[in-house]
């Protein structure tokens, strides 16, 4: 046997097993054999033939191997029921994202790294970092506009971007704040808690922050306060630094998850008392409904964690609200803004009951025991989505620590014949193998409707399946998850494994206030991602988002008659803002020619001024 042309005629794979076809073997894990082709290319034509031309067998195979993923991809379906108008949209979306990588992140000078080193700027980095270049691209202008369906994993206290906040602060007489050192110094400004606070005048011991004793701690007048300056700051910026992530204290190289979780705690406490009395808390809430018909959002379940010392506040400061007149006034300013706004999109909002989970089991016992009587005796059957436990995961205590709690809850709602899911946070860590991510099982054996975050899940994949028998969705929040140290960058996201596993997800802001997102940044992080994710994944999540909410099959239906529309409406802006766009193509490094260059630079120039048009032409467009 001539050896040497059969070498030249196969090429063997690892496995030995008799298939009738190449795919077949591949199916059934043997050799793939190839005949060789293209033989009668000379070998100086060779150097110029494409690896496809020269070996097309091979490349059509390939070619079907990545069909058979892609039939097995999240928005598989969605992609195949797609309409010809939303495949264009899909195609603009795609050339605006490209275009938007040039113009606002390739053409971007680099930033500089250790020892001089110049890192190119690029959409998946690191969120904070790249926040004042993703407000600018076309890719979340769109974001902005596209209707979301359900917000499923908001905290109330912390929904508004910090200067809203402090603007309905700065109105209120008997406002203060306390700091916990003496702010005579930079750095005693930088690593002091503040926390604001409703007091009566008569209790009131100090005037200043700056002229408190070093073994003391007083209260300052927050108006007195906001018109002093110091340090080059005025007080009002100082306190929206207080309030806010910064990038460089995220990510420095000492940076560890339970450092982020302190700076975060700190600040959740500094936020209590912005708005925690009885005028702000009203103006809060129908900034948020403001804020989430913005955003496009047409319905909302909002977290508020109900605890003795988040109750709301006379605006004189001398008495609080109990848990169901807080219940109540959030139920009575929905009402109303849907009342004085007629053309508001959203169409409903429902309470998630939060409580501590590092509370005592006494505690989480009556906090169940309210949940329910909100439902049986107080009239708030319409607007209460479920129940669950907030705080930091790792430091709180473990799901099962309450299971006869739980357990006792669950029998009871079944004899009055009430639902109420559990939504549990769990997951939101990497720990592995120990009570953190262990929640994971106690939610599945709780029959949780959705978790929250989930990021641990992706590692477990008995638990996947399990979840997917269950139906359960994940509540996924890719901002929070970079911030507080899950993952530094967004292509490293769980998500992405989960949604390759067919696991049901939702995007959500979680802490938009401390991260100065909305869920439009959250939905745009997504996708910078990950180059597999495009429109009709942003469609998938959306819809999951509407399938997975607290509703009862009459709400559901009113949710998706909204929705529909509003999507259909999307595309046709898309198709119609975006027609005629065409691909920006850089110039090589190396490239000196003028015209060449001058070309680039006019098609850079005109993207920044679509860019910036869009924004205009879009808002008119949504008024109608």
């Amino acid at each position: 046997m001539d050896t040497s042309k059969a070498t030249e005629a196969l090429v063997v794979g690892r496995y030995s097993k008799n298939v009738s076809t190449r795919l077949d073997a591949l199916d059934a894990v043997a050799p793939l054999i190839y005949n060789k082709r293209n033989t009668d290319i000379k070998d100086d034509q060779k150097s110029i033939s494409s690896p496809e031309e020269l070996e097309p067998e091979y490349f059509s195979d390939r070619a079907e191997i990545e069909r058979r993923g892609q039939q097995l991809a999240f928005d598989y379906t969605l992609t195949q029921k797609s309409s010809q108008s939303e495949r264009q949209a899909r195609h603009l979306l795609e050339i605006a994202r490209h275009n938007d990588e040039i113009v606002f992140y390739s053409e971007n000078p680099g930033l500089e790294g250790y020892h001089g080193q110049i890192h190119p700027r690029f959409s998946g980095d690191h969120f904070l970092t790249n926040l004042d270049l993703i407000d600018r691209t076309v890719l979340f202008k769109v974001a902005q506009r596209m209707p979301k369906g359900a917000h499923l994993h908001v905290h109330f206290n912390s929904t508004l971007l910090p200067n809203a906040l402090l603007d309905i602060a700065e109105k209120m007489e008997q406002m203060y704040i306390s700091s916990d050192k003496p702010l005579t110094s930079v750095e005693n400004l930088n690593t002091c808690e503040v926390q604001f606070l409703m007091k009566a005048p008569e209790v009131v011991k100090g005037d200043r922050l700056v002229h408190i004793n070093e073994n003391d701690s007083t209260d300052a007048h927050l108006l007195r306060l906001l018109t002093v300056s110091t340090y080059d700051l005025t007080w009002k910026e100082w306190l929206v630094s207080k309030l806010v992530f910064d990038d460089q204290e995220v990510h420095n190289s000492g940076q560890t998850s339970e450092g982020a979780w302190e700076k975060f705690n700190g600040r959740t406490r500094m936020m209590k008392g912005l708005f925690n009395y009885e005028t702000a808390f009203t103006q809060y809430t129908t900034e948020c409904l403001k804020e989430f018909d913005e955003d496009g959002i047409q319905y909302a379940e909002i977290r508020p964690n109900f605890m003795t010392t988040n109750q709301i506040w006379t605006d004189d400061g001398t008495r609080q609200l109990d848990n169901k007149q807080t219940m109540q006034k959030i139920v009575d300013q929905f009402q109303k803004y849907k009342s004085d706004n007629k053309n508001s999109k959203i169409c409903g909002l429902k309470v998630i009951y939060c409580t501590p989970r590092s509370f005592a089991a006494d505690k989480v016992q009556a906090a169940l025991d309210e949940c329910l009587k909100f439902v049986v005796e107080d009239g708030f059957k319409d607007y209460i989505a479920g129940f669950d436990l907030v705080g930091e995961e790792a430091q709180g205590k473990p799901l099962k620590a309450f299971i006869p709690q739980f357990q006792d809850f669950k029998r009871k709602c079944q004899q009055l014949g009430v639902t109420i899911p559990f939504l549990f946070h769990c997951g939101e860590t990497l720990e592995l193998g120990g009570d953190t991510d262990g929640n994971l099982v106690d939610a599945l054996l709780l029959d949780s409707k959705r978790i929250g975050h989930g990021f641990a899940l992706a590692r477990k994949p008995y638990l996947i399946s399990e979840f997917k028998k269950r139906n359960i969705c994940l509540e996924v929040c890719p901002i929070s998850n970079q911030v507080l140290g899950l993952t530094p960058r967004m292509n490293g996201h769980a998500i992405y494994d989960l949604l390759a596993n067919d696991v049901h997800c939702t995007v959500n802001s979680d802490n938009g206030t401390l991260f100065k997102s909305t869920l439009s940044h959250d939905f745009y992080e997504v996708m910078a991602g990950s180059k597999a994710m495009n429109l009709h994944g942003w469609r998938q999540l959306v819809e999951w988002s509407i399938d997975h909410a607290s509703l009862t099959p009459q709400e559901l239906a009113r949710l998706r008659s909204v929705w529909e529309p509003l999507w259909n409406d999307f595309i046709e802006q898309i198709n119609k803002s975006l027609e005629g766009i065409q691909a920006i193509e850089q110039p090589a490094k190396r490239e000196e020619r003028p015209e060449v260059l001058q070309r680039f630079a006019s098609q850079v120039k005109s993207w920044e001024a679509r860019a910036t048009d869009i924004q205009d032409s879009w808002s008119s467009a949504f008024k109608r």
